[in-house]
């Protein structure tokens, strides 16, 4: 029994975060209703393990937690659907289709597809699930975006054109659903007309998928 409550205690924590993404040690103890020190030997185990880290006085979860999300949704089929979604998108613009969650350096990428072009061209980049992209990337400027809206970045350099909208949300999670492909592909007539209305839906549908936004 001792440990069953050592489980449910730990959860507690970490389903604390949802509320708060970088709270302290007394604002933790005050959400579980835990004595500071027992709080405290909770999380420098997850510390430990690189679950959590701190940051002056407060802690935050850290990647390695979509480790547990990511087995999740791999037990329910979503990831499957989803990676479908991105796919079809990759395809459609000859890119790659890119899920972000918001993150204290801009966006973490926890979903990516690539048309078969972009997986050669790519491959040199490094790019993949699990990485991060900076604060003025397309797809982390379209997170706190109100629906409708989308984000557009261009690189002349590499002749590339990035298109974003955030994900229909609910709770304390903010997402974005983004295509990077060629100027020719997203010229400044097909991102209005064609590309931002088939980012929107391929969100929305992600978001029912991932029980975001209701069905």
């Amino acid at each position: 029994m001792k440990n069953n409550r050592s489980i449910q205690r730990c959860l507690a924590i970490l389903q604390a975060f949802r509320h708060n993404g970088r709270p302290t040690l007394a604002e933790l103890s005050r959400a579980v209703d835990l004595p500071h020190p027992t709080v405290l030997r909770f999380l420098l185990t997850l510390e430990e393990d690189a679950y959590v880290a701190r940051e002056g006085n407060r802690w935050r979860l850290t990647t390695r937690i979509f480790e547990i999300g990511f087995a999740a949704l791999e037990s329910l089929g979503v990831t499957d659907a989803v990676q479908e979604g991105l796919q079809k998108l990759a395809d459609a613009y000859s890119g790659t289709a890119n899920l972000g969650e918001a993150n204290p350096e801009g966006v973490i990428i926890i979903g990516r597809a690539m048309a078969p072009a972009e997986r050669r061209r790519l491959v040199v980049m490094n790019l993949r699930v699990g990485s991060v992209l900076p604060a003025g990337s397309a797809l982390a400027t379209a997170l706190p975006l109100p629906p409708g809206e989308w984000s557009v970045l261009a690189y002349p350099e590499s002749n590339q054109v990035s298109v974003a909208v955030p994900l229909p949300a609910a709770g304390s999670r903010t997402l974005s659903l983004g295509i990077s492909t060629s100027a020719g592909e997203a010229t400044p007539e097909r991102i209005p007309a064609e590309i931002v209305p088939a980012l929107q839906q391929a969100a929305a549908n992600i978001s029912r998928l991932i029980g975001l936004a209701p069905v």
